[in-house]
């Protein structure tokens, strides 16, 4: 696949890479009035798109490139690099500082997507829809004698990592009529009693929760936050939610649970190794509901992370810092 660039005379270029949008027509109307050119970079291979990067003032990037160490040191004017989403997994920002470059991304763009879908979860597990449709569709009409259908007022809600997306969970959650508990080790619990929640400890969450709900950044050195010592833990028949990073649950314990019956039902949205492929044990467990890494999605929210992305491209090629930075290079050696 061949490199091309915009052919229009200009000063500053930004490279857009490893992106799945039809055409950069938003981007470039954003950009025009600056007089910045866009680079496509998408389809390229990571050879190509380094190439394409080299001498551009901004890199914007996907989730799948990744920008380690090597890759930033062949950005020769780059001042700013935008992650497209939440996470800077993909990014060495401690070598972005150290070459004088912001590293910037978008948290704020699916907040009502995520939120809306783990209640659509959380729903589904406790009205057992999927169970339902599917003795059905089997040739089973009525409700199984025993099943236990509990009243969505009556049940608990645990959000792990209260921020932006955990604190939209957790007021969907008091909407229902549910309590709703929040272990955040960095949020205040004043604010978190604010937004309607109990702050609590993750031990008294787990043991409390009928459902638990994931929105908590990596750990740091990686492990899994929920893992078969903490699950072992949870309450008889309580329900796992994670639409945040795949590790953080054990999926070997958590699929160990569900078939026993430890666990009464789980619903993903992400997976350690993703596109999740038959015959992966995850595909084969009982009680449990798995979607497509699609929880952020709307056309709105595509838009939005389209225009924040390039806002703060012309936020830092501006002069400015950027509204949502992931590291902070020493004044001294900003480009």
């Amino acid at each position: 696949m061949s490199i091309t660039t915009d052919t229009t005379a200009t000063t500053r270029s930004v490279a857009i890479l490893d992106h799945r949008f039809s055409a950069l027509e938003l981007e470039r109307e954003q950009l025009a009035a600056s007089g910045t050119e866009v680079r496509d970079g998408k389809g390229l291979t990571r050879e190509q798109a380094l190439e394409l990067a080299a001498d551009a003032d901004a890199v914007v990037v996907g989730a799948r490139l990744r920008m380690d160490a090597e890759a930033i040191a062949r950005l020769r004017r780059a001042r700013v690099i935008v992650r497209h989403g939440v996470g800077v997994d993909n990014v060495d920002t401690a070598a972005a500082a150290a070459a004088g470059i912001w590293v910037a991304y978008v948290p704020d763009y699916c907040i009502e997507e995520v939120a809306d879908h783990a209640i659509a979860m959380l729903m589904a597990l406790n009205r057992r829809l999927f169970g339902f449709d599917g003795d059905v569709r089997a040739g089973t009409w009525g409700i199984p004698a025993g099943l236990p259908l509990r009243r969505l007022s009556t049940r608990v809600t645990g959000v792990v990592g209260f921020g932006r997306i955990g604190e939209a969970v957790g007021r969907r959650a008091a909407a229902l009529g549910m309590r709703v508990l929040a272990s955040d080790p960095i949020r205040p619990e004043a604010e978190i009693r604010a937004a309607g929640a109990e702050p609590v400890s993750l031990e008294t969450l787990l043991e409390q929760s009928d459902y638990v709900s994931l929105h908590a950044p990596p750990r740091a050195g990686g492990g899994a936050v929920l893992d078969a010592e903490r699950i072992a833990t949870m309450k008889a028949g309580a329900c796992v939610i994670n639409l945040a990073r795949g590790g953080l649950v054990d999926e070997t314990a958590l699929v160990r649970a569900l078939r026993d019956g430890r666990l009464g039902g789980a619903a993903l949205d992400v997976a350690v190794a993703e596109p999740l492929t038959p015959p992966d044990p995850l595909l084969e467990a009982p009680n449990l509901i798995v979607t497509p890494h699609a929880g952020w999605y709307s056309l709105e929210a595509v838009r939005d992370l389209r225009v924040k992305a390039i806002a703060e491209v012309l936020r830092v090629l501006g002069g400015e810092q950027p509204a949502h930075p992931a590291n902070q290079p020493a004044s001294g050696a900003l480009r």
